[in-house]
């Protein structure tokens, strides 16, 4: 008898490992009191293997979806692959959405069509609030890549005021270049002091261009 109470106490042990948070509480009383009849622990068994079950297929739902997108990116390339990706999106698991958003913006910014490449950056900070300076210096490339620097002196500025910390380094040299090719060359002159501070490797060239666009002005 003692060694078949042991064998409960054991088996519940192992469920107890296995089951939600929800349910420990039922299971510690079972195990403290050791009143167990064999109906009960093999409910338990079931919620376990029911749990087990819904994570094994949660696992190979993510893995086939995995396996998807990369087909996707090898497949096809700029608005091909960006249909694509679209498409896939919409039952993407949650986790994977921003990682998808943001091959779905590059495929357009290859395929040239800018418009829809901005409209994917903005997704991403929608879906993902910590991209949303990744997001904004998508479609201020996006911007200079369409021939409008003016509005991407506009975005980047934006996103400098904004205190978007690591980022600064990467900001500035944008907006050197947007602002330069805008004619804006006050505010090309201040990105590139700006860019001088966290590159002193590049000071001699930084120098150079700030001399040249001071004698623009």
């Amino acid at each position: 008898m003692e060694e078949n109470t042991n064998t409960t106490q054991d088996i519940l042990s192992q469920v107890h490992d296995s089951t939600p948070d929800s349910l420990h509480p039922f299971l510690d009383y079972l195990l403290k009191n050791g009143k167990i009849i064999s109906a009960a622990i093999a409910v338990i068994i079931l919620i376990a293997a029911g749990v087990s079950g819904v994570k094994y297929m949660n696992q190979q739902k993510k893995l086939k979806a995995e396996t998807d997108l990369g087909v996707i990116l090898i497949k096809y390339s700029g608005a091909k692959q960006a249909e694509a990706l679209t498409a896939f999106e919409k039952d993407a698991p949650a986790e994977m959405k921003p990682a998808v958003i943001l091959a779905t913006a590059k495929a357009w910014m290859d395929a040239g069509d800018y418009a829809k490449a901005e409209t994917a950056w903005s997704a991403i900070a929608a879906e993902a609030k910590e991209m949303a300076p990744i997001a904004e210096l998508g479609k201020a490339k996006c911007a200079m890549l369409s021939g409008k620097p003016a509005d991407a002196v506009k975005i980047l500025q934006a996103l400098n005021n904004g205190g978007a910390e690591g980022y600064a380094p990467t900001i500035n040299r944008m907006l050197g270049e947007a602002a330069e090719t805008s004619g804006n060359i006050q505010v090309a002159v201040q990105a590139y002091q700006g860019l001088m501070v966290s590159n002193p490797n590049e000071r001699m060239y930084l120098e150079g261009k700030i001399r040249e666009l001071k004698a623009k002005l």
